[in-house]
């Protein structure tokens, strides 16, 4: 029910204070029926007139009662307002950490970080005040009323357990309930979100009201979870309704007993009366907040899990030197598949001045193996060097300094092209934003704009053909001087004018840099020094004439991809 994680995110004291100004109302309130029934006997028994000063200090009690519930609210509400800001925050860092190593997909991520945090937070700031709040004024009311009349007083206590009792059974039900709850409401969340980003496509083919069917039948099975989880909630929200009104009868009915055979005094009869809406109230409270506080719990679980996802682990040594060459002898595998390596290299070398491609089909291991030596994945076997030191010891910011990862989802920011640059080094002048941009062939275009550097780019870079994008977010990766590329996929579903500029700058580049580039097509790898072949039997290693004399799969992958550009060309024709 307390999870010691969450306590690491936020300061417990917060929650120790709610809790003590919350037994200081209590104290207030038992001094208040106390004086009532010393009041109420003292007029039945020895008929006593209207006493002023008692009116003065009900109002003194009952002021202090409401300045405590005053500051009360408010820190309630800093504490959490501190817990959604500190988990937020420590949500979008580990993001921004994992990269797109996620375990959660986009939807999944938001609906917890939104939700799931709203929901925690009642939990933190008024279901665990609540829970312990009951256990200390279950205690005081209890040694109170006791010299009063220890019979009645001990079958409170006894009734003490029977709410929390109900709440850990109801807990066992809750937990399959509210998984099955969380895990319709990503699922409808992730496609409605699906669908929206991909309405121009299901309209395209004419596919929008079979989706609109499909998330339809998502949302009813997510009606159904919240129907099935508020009956679940209404159903022990009465069980505890009757053990609390029940409790309280059977405790007042006892005491009136002990009344009647003089074994309990009027005042004691009174303070029983008054004090037991003071021990089972708070009971009933404490089962009400329980079914709000169980979606914070269950939402809980997947934020820690996802807080707690394996990172890439960086090293504390600096790498100053220069970057002349890769080696190394490592298997991979991800931790769903822990024994089973996706990848084994028994080793390789990749070298300065050097053109490497990858080139397999989709799931191969091209991209898991490039990430690897750039150190953008971890959690292999064996070791990796850049140069003569192992990658796992150098420090993030080095490798951040000496390397460079772009794929064909590099994001443009909406912005000037001034701005986009600027991103990589704020003090970036124009001179060396044109140079970069001659080298990609966009210079003309920009300087046919009114706009020049000004120009303004929409979401993405949604106001420029495809192959513009990727020329822009490859110009935007040159202005970065590295000692090590990595090219992932940028040729892919671009124009061949724009694929053609970026070869040869590709080219140009690994002249006198480590530069790794990864396609899916054959072709694009004919001109580099040594190419990496993906395959499910293993990895073979050599130049494209090599490589045409002695492996087998090469040349039937290069004959499959002539048929396949044949036919393209015929079809165009």
């Amino acid at each position: 029910m307390i999870d010691k994680r969450l306590f690491q995110l936020t300061n417990k004291n917060n929650l120790i204070e709610i809790v003590f100004f919350r037994i200081l109302n209590l104290v207030c309130s038992i001094i208040l029926w106390f004086l009532f029934a010393n009041y109420l006997t003292q007029l039945i028994e020895v008929k006593a007139t209207l006493n002023g000063l008692f009116f003065v200090a009900i109002l003194i009690i009952l002021s202090i009662k409401l300045m405590l519930l005053k500051y009360l609210e408010i820190q309630i509400y800093r504490s959490s307002a501190e817990l959604r800001m500190n988990i937020r925050d420590q949500v979008i860092k580990k993001s921004f950490r994992l990269g797109k190593v996620q375990s959660l997909s986009t939807a999944e991520l938001m609906q917890y970080a939104v939700e799931g945090v709203e929901q925690l937070e009642i939990y933190y700031s008024r279901f665990l005040p609540q829970l312990f709040y009951c256990i200390f004024s279950s205690m005081l009311i209890f040694m109170i009323l006791y010299p009063y009349g220890a019979f009645p007083a001990t079958i409170l206590l006894l009734c003490m357990p029977l709410i929390p009792l109900i709440i850990m059974g109801v807990m066992k039900v809750a937990k399959r309930i509210l998984g099955k709850y969380w895990k319709n409401y990503t699922d409808l969340g992730v496609v409605f979100k699906e669908n929206l980003s991909g309405l121009s496509t299901l309209k395209a083919f004419n596919q929008d009201e079979a989706q609109q069917k499909r998330v339809n039948d998502h949302a009813e099975t997510f009606r159904k979870s919240t129907m099935s989880l508020l009956s679940m909630q209404l159903n022990s929200i009465t069980i505890m309704d009757i053990i609390s009104y029940s409790g309280a009868g059977l405790v007042i009915g006892i005491a009136f007993y002990g009344f009647t055979e003089g074994s309990v005094s009027l005042n004691g009869i009174l303070l029983f009366i008054l004090l037991s809406a003071e021990f089972f109230i708070p009971m009933r409270q404490l089962g009400s907040l329980f079914h709000v506080a169980m979606n914070g719990i269950s939402a809980m679980g997947k934020l820690f899990d996802y807080l707690e996802t394996e990172e890439v682990a960086y090293g504390v040594e600096p790498f100053e030197e220069q970057l002349e060459k890769l080696t190394g002898s490592f298997s991979f595998s991800y931790g769903e598949e822990q024994g089973k390596n996706i990848l084994q290299v028994s080793s390789f070398s990749l070298k300065k001045g050097e053109l490497t491609a990858f080139v397999g089909r989709s799931g191969s291991g091209k991209s898991t193996f490039a990430k690897l030596v750039s150190h953008r994945l971890s959690g292999y076997k064996g070791f990796i060097n850049w140069n003569e030191t192992e990658i796992q010891s150098i420090t993030k910011q080095s490798i951040q300094q000496k390397s460079v990862y772009v794929d064909s989802h590099g994001y443009l920011y909406q912005g000037t092209v001034r701005e986009n640059f600027k991103i990589v080094d704020d003090s970036i002048t124009d001179e060396k934003v044109w140079k970069v941009l001659e080298k990609v062939n966009m210079a003309d275009f920009f300087e046919s704009k009114p706009e020049k550097l000004d120009f303004q780019l929409s979401e993405n870079g949604r106001n420029l053909s495809g192959g513009q994008r990727q020329r822009l977010l490859l110009a935007r990766s040159l202005l970065k001087d590295v000692n090590f590329y990595v090219f992932d996929e940028i040729t892919s579903g671009i124009d061949q004018e724009s694929e053609e500029v970026i070869l040869k700058v590709i080219h140009q580049i690994s002249k006198h840099k480590i530069v790794i580039f990864i396609s899916h097509r054959l072709y694009n790898a004919l001109k580099a020094d040594k190419v990496y072949v993906f395959q499910d039997s293993g990895l073979e290693v050599g130049s494209p004439e090599e490589l045409f004399e002695y492996s087998s799969y090469f040349q039937a992958y290069f004959k499959e991809e002539e048929e396949i550009l044949e036919g393209d060309y015929k079809n165009e024709i």
